[in-house]
């Protein structure tokens, strides 16, 4: 990814309060540090803050989606290792969780047959189907609609989206969209887009996280409890990507220093460090891509810090390291100081662009480990 294409994707995302991709393994952990980030992010803007509860409970039922459909699909296909995907997004007074995952084409029938039909019901029709399949005692591989597929519906109060992307003879991704509005929105209030588009841009985004390789993607509150559920995720997929512990060490406290410098120099909209950290990998390599507002005063002396780091030669700059660590001496002239020479050091290439955004400055970079 270069430093234009991070600028693009924040640029698209404007409009989010909070958007998270996440795309590899899916696990309890990795699912419970999600829904930790989203709560943050929730009670940090707080149209949402009611409903965190909710949000959790359809959060999980997604990853146990996710999870079932693995279990039973195995197939290989065209696109790279990391297809399944989880996706959180708000913008306006709706808020989206969307599913991917790659299921067996001849299943699409039965799967398409249960929402279709829990889609087609009443909330009162809904509490009934519930409590038959409770009094069952076990589901129907084949017949009728499944509890948790009931559960969303009954706690969203909305149709269920989905759709199908046929990959092969064998197999399709499986795209499944919750949506949920504000507390202080009413049921008669218009969604700022509809059903079909909001899933039509997860889709998107989830190509573009193909493409591109994307393991996280997070645009949203970086205030310093936020960060640490992005390094613990960061530190759980890297153990699965490298075999090296100093390749995976040198990867992580990069991500740390990059989360760190976002969390305490970006610039505060509407009291909150809005920012875009994106993780991802190119080849052999791992690239990692920040992007957030800067004062316009700080943004002049900022671009000349950078552009003197990145003149000076890895001797240059490992001297340079030593003398800050010897001199424990914050740089006066940018407050980045020792982390972004730690970066240029140990980074293969480091691209930035600092460009106006009246009133402010965007700062978008870009470190290749």
């Amino acid at each position: 990814m270069d430093v234009s294409s991070s600028v693009d994707i924040f640029n698209s995302l404007r409009s989010d309060s909070l958007c998270f991709a996440y795309s590899g393994a899916i696990s309890d952990t990795i699912t419970h540090k999600i829904i930790e980030l989203t709560h943050f992010n929730i009670g940090s803007t707080g149209s949402f803050s009611k409903l965190k509860n909710k949000i959790s409970f359809l959060m999980a039922e997604c990853y146990q989606n996710v999870v079932r459909h693995g279990k039973e699909t195995t197939i290989k296909t065209n696109l790279h290792d990391k297809t399944s995907a989880f996706f959180v997004r708000s913008f306006g007074s709706s808020f989206y969780i969307t599913s991917a995952n790659i299921i067996k084409n001849k299943d699409i029938d039965i799967v398409k047959e249960k929402l279709d039909k829990v889609n087609n019901l009443s909330p009162e029709d809904l509490k009934v189907l519930q409590k038959q399949v409770l009094a069952k005692g076990k589901l129907s591989e084949k017949g009728g609609a499944g509890l948790g597929i009931i559960e969303m519906a009954r706690k969203t109060g909305k149709k269920i989206s989905f759709d199908f992307k046929l990959l092969n003879e064998e197999a399709s991704m499986f795209y499944l969209q919750l949506e949920l509005n504000s507390a202080e929105t009413s049921d008669n209030d218009e969604s700022p887009i509809n059903s079909s588009l909001s899933l039509g841009l997860m889709k998107s985004l989830h190509n573009l996280m193909i493409s591109e390789n994307i393991l996280i993607l997070h645009k949203g509150d970086f205030a310093e409890h936020s960060v640490l559920p992005v390094i613990q995720m960061i530190e759980k997929n890297l153990h699965e990507e490298f075999e090296s512990q100093a390749g995976r060490q040198k990867l992580y406290n990069i991500s740390v220093e990059l989360l760190q410098n976002m969390s305490m120099h970006a610039h505060k909209v509407n009291g909150a460090n809005e920012a875009l950290f994106i993780l991802g990998k190119k080849n052999e390599n791992f690239y990692i891509s920040t992007t957030n507002y800067l004062d316009e005063v700080k943004s002049s002396k900022l671009t000349e810090y950078l552009g003197k780091l990145k003149s000076m030669s890895k001797e240059e700059l490992n001297a340079l390291y030593r003398e800050k660590l010897q001199t424990i001496i914050n740089d006066s002239e940018c407050n980045a100081g020792i982390g972004l020479i730690y970066i240029f050091r140990k980074c293969s290439s480091v691209e930035f662009v600092i460009s106006s955004d009246k009133p402010l400055a965007l700062f978008s970079l870009v470190a290749t480990v």
